[in-house]
């Protein structure tokens, strides 16, 4: 989720979880929720790591200790210290800190529903639990928080909070409901072509919550598909623009299509050497950051050679992918060096 929709959100569960009516404490609505707002976005601090090296903090440390269950007490207690400091209030630290702690809890519970992936259990252990129902940028998921937390910034009521929270969760459990639609849509393709699937992956995609991506794994290829499962793309039109684009991609359950495409580009001799550059051992980190690998493209020229890969799960049609790492090579006689398509 976005750093601003996490810093709403811990806004809204402060002030519903500490209401102004049941405060004994010396802070002002409008200061529990600067603590909230500033406790939500707190966990995005390990961005900071990308100026290190961003392919070891894609794979190791983004969503990793800061967001981590077993790690949270101790950042809400510096949170909570820091920000006692900065309310001149040094004694109200306990108080501050279960308010951080709160805020912390929903960034990490947002961030578990996307499908990056998110290290709960940090240092002691690298998995990434994802539930895998919302678009890490998700503009309806905002707006509802954005809807509570001015009304929890405007009105001393905390039940519109309340119900924003209720309205919140609802709509979680709805695209969880879709997320087992597309499920079944994908598992109806693989008996009809008696497909020796490997892993069935459904994602969420931006815009709508009707919007899915639906990826099928086998061996040496993926069947890949993105459907609406609303119905309400069925007037196509001319496909000009970028929300032509969006609507030309996404298909109703009717008219949804299959397109494959093999890990490593058509079968053969290139292929073969293709997959060899993708076993470099510079590419380690990319490897194990990529759940869906696949070749991106290949770049050949007089001065320079490219072979360029990504992770399907980023891949939409109408934008530029954002993870696309490869191998280059300035001619025969040097060594493959790691590079970053950035255009």
């Amino acid at each position: 989720m976005d750093t601003i929709t996490h810093s709403l959100l811990g806004a809204l569960v402060v002030r519903t979880a500490f209401p102004a009516q049941q405060s004994t404490h010396p802070f002002s609505n409008r200061q529990r929720l600067l603590a909230g707002a500033v406790a939500g976005a707190f966990p995005d601090i390990d961005y900071m790591a990308s100026w290190v090296d961003p392919m070891i903090y894609l794979t190791l440390w983004h969503r990793s200790i800061t967001h981590s269950f077993i790690m949270l007490p101790l950042w809400a207690l510096l949170v909570g210290i820091t920000l006692s400091f900065a309310f001149r209030q040094r004694c109200e630290w306990r108080y501050l800190s279960m308010l951080a702690g709160v805020a912390m809890l929903s960034h990490i519970a947002s961030d578990l529903i996307t499908v990056y992936g998110t290290q709960v259990l940090a240092p002691l252990s690298s998995w990434r639990a994802s539930i895998g129902t919302t678009f890490i940028i998700d503009p309806w998921f905002t707006l509802i928080v954005l809807i509570g937390f001015v009304a929890g910034f405007k009105s001393a009521s905390h039940r519109l909070p309340y119900v924003s929270l209720a309205v919140l969760l609802a709509y979680v459990l709805f695209q969880g409901g879709l997320k087992q639609y597309a499920h079944s849509i994908a598992q109806d393709h693989v008996q009809r072509e008696s497909i020796s699937a490997v892993r069935i992956a459904v994602l969420p995609q931006p815009f709508s919550p009707f919007n899915w991506k639906i990826i099928i794994e086998t061996a040496d290829y993926y069947d890949i598909s993105y459907v609406n499962l609303s119905g309400g793309y069925t007037a196509i039109g001319d496909g000009k623009g970028f929300w032509g684009k969006v609507r030309n991609t996404y298909k109703t359950t009717e008219q949804i299509n299959w397109q494959r495409q093999r890990r490593f580009g058509d079968a053969g001799p290139e292929a073969e050497w293709v997959e060899m550059l993708w076993r470099n051992e510079q590419l380690d980190y990319f490897r194990r950051f990529a759940e869906f690998p696949v070749l991106y493209r290949i770049d050949k020229s007089m001065e320079k050679s490219c072979v360029w890969f990504t992770d399907l799960r980023y891949v939409i049609p109408y934008m530029i992918a954002p993870f696309r790492y490869g191998l280059c090579q300035e001619n025969r006689e040097t060594t493959w060096g790691i590079n970053r398509l950035r255009n």
